[in-house]
């Protein structure tokens, strides 16, 4: 990534600080494949702005976006894993755009009714939070929550979502065993942790996709080809000589526990370019429904083919064949290595990104090549992992721009 690239991406992190921190206090003033309401998706044109937003513009994005900082915040301070934490953002995303589809009249109340209601459901522990930022968020909109029609009306479709979640498979429980021999994933060092994460995310209910599994990939190199040895050594040489540049890309990417997650992170950019549009409650709404049930389905169609294939971590094969002592730059997660999550969910945020923002298509394309390369740097994935998480992502992005008729 360039130093241009990389500058853009240190000032869409620092941007999230000041967003949280307005989000806490409270200063921002026809079914599809996955079984989805009966809800015409609106084709709305929207383009970056070539002025500064006015007033309203900004108010009226807020309605939104406030929701999603909050969400975010929480993410972090739940310590969300990723297909949870993506599965969160889509479900408060939907709901805020079916609210400010059906609330046409009163658009910020609607969306405010659903997402808190959502986001009570999700983070309990919250209420109080939630609740302070749905009253003034009604208060904006001139209605009271306790007898605002717009208010009552996005509770009504937060309450669909919820119903939504509690059938979408993601309370099962996993009780079976892994796959043993050379090839297969073993939990690695240095905590050793199991069971693995989230075995069954796989066959969560999808958004935009038919299941999980519609694009699943072939199967990863194999345990002792060519390939397989040639990236494992791979892994281990540039493990070797890490420049200050490859750390910084990993750990500006590695999003681990206690942080907001890889689908998070690219929530982060979407708002960084959304502040720069002058876009309206309905058209912001869109966006994050559209960027947040694609990371949705990228991590199910993701976890499908981890747990499909079961694949051994560089950390399990570079201490067989190479070095017995050897540790990845960034702690190796507790779940199979093919494909990687990361660089699937950055497939298909940067094409969801990229149908709505045509002119920051090169830059949000590199932006996802980077976080897929970072798993690399970071000793948790090998080439193939990335290469073919991301053209997977890419696929689940593509699903989600035909459904909400983002393509120009």
């Amino acid at each position: 990534m360039t130093s241009s690239r990389a500058g853009v991406s240190s000032r869409l992190v620092t941007c999230f600080a000041v967003v949280v921190a307005s989000a806490v206090t409270g200063s921002v003033a026809g079914a599809n494949p996955g079984g989805e309401p009966s809800q015409k998706v609106l084709a709305i044109g929207v383009s970056p702005a070539t002025t500064k937003p006015g007033a309203s513009e900004v108010a009226r994005r807020a309605a939104v976006t406030q929701w999603i900082e909050l969400e975010l915040d929480a993410i972090a301070t739940h310590r969300t894993n990723p297909p949870r934490a993506s599965r969160a953002l889509a479900l408060v995303s939907r709901a805020m755009y079916e609210a400010a589809v059906a609330g046409e009249a009163s658009r910020g109340a609607a969306v405010a009714g659903a997402a808190s209601t959502v986001l009570a459901f999700l983070f309990p522990d919250e209420g109080g939070r939630i609740h302070g930022l749905a009253q003034r968020a009604a208060k904006a909109s001139g209605e009271a929550p306790s007898a605002g029609n717009g208010f009552a009306l996005g509770r009504r479709i937060g309450e669909a979502l919820i119903a939504r979640a509690e059938s979408d498979g993601s309370a099962a429980a996993w009780n079976g065993t892994p796959p043993v021999g050379p090839a297969f994933w073993i939990p690695t060092p240095p905590g050793f942790v199991y069971p693995p994460l989230e075995p069954l995310a796989g066959t969560w209910r999808t958004w935009n996709l038919a299941s999980g599994a519609q694009f699943r990939p072939g199967p990863p190199p194999a345990f002792g080809s060519p390939q397989f040895l040639a990236e494992n050594q791979e892994v281990y040489a540039i493990s070797q000589s890490l420049t200050d540049e490859q750390k910084r890309i990993a750990d500006y990417w590695a999003d681990g526990p206690g942080t907001v997650t890889p689908p998070g992170h690219w929530n982060v950019i979407a708002l960084d370019l959304v502040r720069e549009a002058d876009w309206g409650t309905l058209a912001t709404a869109r966006l994050f429904a559209a960027l947040n049930t694609a990371q949705a389905d990228a991590f199910i169609a993701c976890w499908d083919a981890k747990y499909a294939y079961w694949s051994l971590r560089p950390v399990t094969a570079i201490r067989e064949l190479i070095d017995p002592s050897w540790l990845s730059y960034i702690t190796t997660p507790p779940f199979p290595s093919y494909v990687s999550g990361h660089s699937t969910t950055s497939g298909a945020a940067s094409s969801v990104l990229s149908a709505l923002f045509p002119t920051r298509a090169d830059e949000l394309a590199a932006m996802a090549e980077e976080a897929a390369v970072s798993r690399l740097y970071g000793g948790i994935h090998f080439r193939s992992d990335n290469d073919v998480g991301l053209e997977l992502g890419q696929r689940v992005g593509t699903a989600a721009v035909q459904a909400y008729s983002l393509a120009s």
